[in-house]
């Protein structure tokens, strides 16, 4: 595509993968900036799709596994570790030993399991001297066979793949299930090392070994050279037409908003509700109220209540502004789901996926532009082939 090719990007900080954002939640969260990363991600994605070749972002599969899981060999101490995302604490969790797991993690006796279970067998292929991310995706007692197929269910998503295809007869082999999709390098402590993004463990160089005992399952997308829908160009425009109807003040406008807009807005994927600055006054009014309600005295209850009249009195100043942004971020999510449900639609390494029992794509994908991870999920609504949301089935399993 040829929108505003002259956009140049400037980088937030993302040194260590603690939380993907979705590509639309960027138009917020950083306002001008943020529109051209998110517009940029989505058209190299399509392009991508396409077979376009001039383009150094990466597709990955988003997996939905639990933990994540930092192992390798520690940069201070050379000894290999396995740690949940608290090795990235101020006060880091690192494991050296089934010892230190159950002292750091033992109030928590399923991720001791999962803990236990990386420490032991991933350093059966992790190359000397480096450490990496993944998702722990099952360990050997998680695993059933049925209909001639072996299943997984770590979060949300149910994985089925057919016993007798290369991967199930992996997944008969090993003693856990594991996608690695992120190195840090970098020299000094675990703390100064940053994320390499996109990361393949098949990949001709990457140092992993192999052994039967870990199964490592494929991260990259297979692609083939076929474009959305129509639907994807059209979304894409009208975006670009109200970013450039947008001015400073109104990114402006929103920023002491961000978090309550993405509460918001996460709220509307929850009840399928639409998306206006009408419904985020009232939602807003909703969520001070309850607060109100929550204090006991008079002078807390009239400081809170003071709070949220400004609040609602900006917003009413700032409607148009409001209603922009959030336009912005709709036409932004509904070309990403033009581009989610073909992605959905291809082959991924023969796995099946479902949502209590629900075919459903696989959660998502991960877009990775100039080392920048962006989460290309489907939120709401019903993809192709009746394929369940992701992001709403989450949600509501949440509750």
């Amino acid at each position: 595509m040829s929108f505003i090719q002259y956009l140049v990007e400037t980088v937030d900080d993302e040194s260590k993968l603690i939380h993907l954002k979705h590509n639309e939640e960027h138009v917020i969260d950083s306002g001008t900036e943020g529109f051209k990363h998110a517009f940029h991600t989505l058209n190299d994605t399509h392009n991508a799709i396409v077979g376009a070749t001039h383009s150094s972002t990466k597709n990955a599969i988003k997996y939905d596994g639990s933990p994540s899981v930092i192992f390798g060999y520690h940069p201070v101490t050379g000894k290999f570790f396995t740690a949940s995302k608290s090795a990235f604490n101020k006060e880091p969790k690192i494991n050296y030993s089934h010892e230190d797991i159950e002292k750091n993690h033992g109030h928590a006796p399923g991720l001791v399991e999962k803990l236990k279970a990386a420490h032991d067998h991933l350093k059966k292929i992790t190359p000397k001297g480096r450490v990496f991310q993944g998702d722990i995706m099952y360990t050997h007692n998680d695993i059933t066979h049925h209909d001639g197929k072996y299943h997984f269910t770590p979060n949300t998503l149910t994985y089925s793949q057919k016993a007798d295809s290369p991967e199930g007869k992996k997944i008969k082999k090993a003693r856990i299930g594991v996608a690695i999709h992120t190195e840090y390098k970098g020299r000094g402590d675990l703390e100064s090392m940053h994320a390499h993004y996109g990361f393949d463990p098949h990949e001709e160089g990457s140092g992993f070994k192999h052994h039967p005992d870990v199964h490592a399952l494929p991260v990259h997308v297979v692609h083939a050279a076929q474009a959305p829908k129509t639907r994807f160009q059209q979304h894409m425009k009208k975006a670009v037409e109200e970013f450039e109807g947008a001015t400073e003040e109104t990114h402006n406008a929103v920023t002491n908003h961000r978090v309550n807009l993405k509460t918001f807005i996460n709220s509307t994927v929850r009840t399928g509700a639409k998306r206006s600055a009408t419904a985020y006054m009232a939602w807003l009014k909703n969520k001070h109220q309850a607060e109100v309600d929550k204090l006991k005295t008079p002078a807390g209850k009239a400081k809170r209540q003071q709070a949220m009249d400004q609040d609602l009195a900006h917003v009413q100043k700032n409607k148009a502004h409001f209603h922009r942004i959030l336009n912005i971020h709709d036409h932004l999510e509904n070309a990403k789901n033009e581009l989610v449900d073909h992605l959905s639609s291809l082959d991924h390494h023969g796995y099946e996926h479902s949502i209590h029992g629900r075919p459903s794509g696989p959660e998502g994908f991960v877009s990775i532009r100039g080392n920048r991870p962006t989460k290309l999920v489907r939120r709401s609504g019903v993809g192709k082939g009746g394929r369940a949301a992701f992001s709403q089935a989450n949600f509501l399993k949440a509750r």
